[in-house]
């Protein structure tokens, strides 16, 4: 099971701050993960990757991907010291599905201004990929390069849009066609009979706009596990050892992941299963219900 992080400020982090510079940033979640779902499998050494955003805004990010594992790639060390960004995706992979080690096939993915990554895997794909293939526009079906579930939701998602590559992308219309798609691969999955429970933790972004899900088409079971922590500041108190400051009650920065940064409880929140959460450009942090046959307030039980 892969792991991801997303970042969004109102001034820019470096990098290093995040990815590579705390005790269980998600470079040493690559091969020490401790909240996966298949814990067999305990290291994410197929690739990795890191997208940001200048500065300036509506711009298309930059994206850097290495099929190298994270924690081996000295170039990735060298750039977390000297960029800095605003928003920020980090993405470190476990393949499923026996999909390839490619750079084609590595987390994030850009189309236009939007970006996109997914922590999780589509169940039994092969079973609907060619009917998913076959309801999206031609540029969009030409867009896909790599061979991976991931890709392809994100083909859906922007199918899902008026028009992807110049927006508008408001905070609804995002959340809109989140819905949407989730909605269309649980339909697929229905009418291909498949019963396995897909892991459907996706988010993407315009640069200003987040829109990210914890999500399992399940009634009974955890989705994969996602966490965020919001404040004034994320600094360093000791060497590797972070926290997250609220110097007041404005959110000033979000950071949500896979598996909490800090070893500091009170900086995390659980993202509740079955949850959309939205962080508008003003740095409001808004959760819905995805209130569909698969919601429930009944409590679920874990995978291990």
């Amino acid at each position: 099971m892969c792991r991801f992080l997303l970042f969004k400020g109102h001034d820019p982090i470096l990098l290093a701050d995040l990815l590579t510079r705390p005790a269980h940033s998600i470079i040493n979640q690559s091969f020490n993960c401790r909240l996966r779902i298949d814990a067999s499998q305990t290291v994410n050494g197929d690739g990795f990757g890191v997208g940001w955003y200048d500065i300036e805004p509506k711009q298309q990010p930059c994206i850097f991907t290495s099929v190298l594992p994270a924690w081996n790639n000295l170039n990735l060390t060298r750039l977390a010291e000297r960029i800095r960004s605003p928003l920020i995706y980090a993405h470190v992979r476990a393949s499923t599905g026996g999909s390839a080690s490619s750079e084609t096939n590595c987390h994030p993915w850009s189309y236009g201004r939007l970006m996109w990554m997914h922590n999780g895997h589509i169940a039994e794909f092969p079973r609907f990929k060619r009917k998913l293939q076959a309801s999206v526009r031609d540029e969009l079906y030409s867009f896909v390069q790599g061979n991976t579930d991931s890709e392809w939701a994100f083909a859906l998602f922007l199918d899902q849009l008026e028009d992807p590559l110049n927006g508008p992308f408001t905070p609804a219309i995002l959340k809109a066609a989140m819905l949407r798609t989730i909605a269309l691969l649980n339909e697929f999955a229905h009418e291909a009979g498949v019963h396995e429970p897909s892991l459907l933790n996706f988010a993407v972004t315009d640069g200003e706009t987040i829109v990210c899900t914890r999500y399992i088409n399940d009634c009974t079971r955890e989705a994969a596990s996602l966490y965020f922590s919001s404040g004034s500041r994320f600094e360093a108190y000791s060497p590797g050892r972070y926290r997250m400051i609220k110097a007041d009650k404005r959110e000033d920065m979000v950071v949500i992941a896979s598996e909490p940064l800090t070893f500091e409880k009170t900086d995390w929140l659980t993202v509740p299963t079955n949850t959309l959460v939205v962080i508008t450009p003003k740095i409001n942090v808004l959760l819905y219900p995805i209130d569909d046959e698969f919601f429930t307030s009944k409590p679920r039980r874990p995978w291990n």
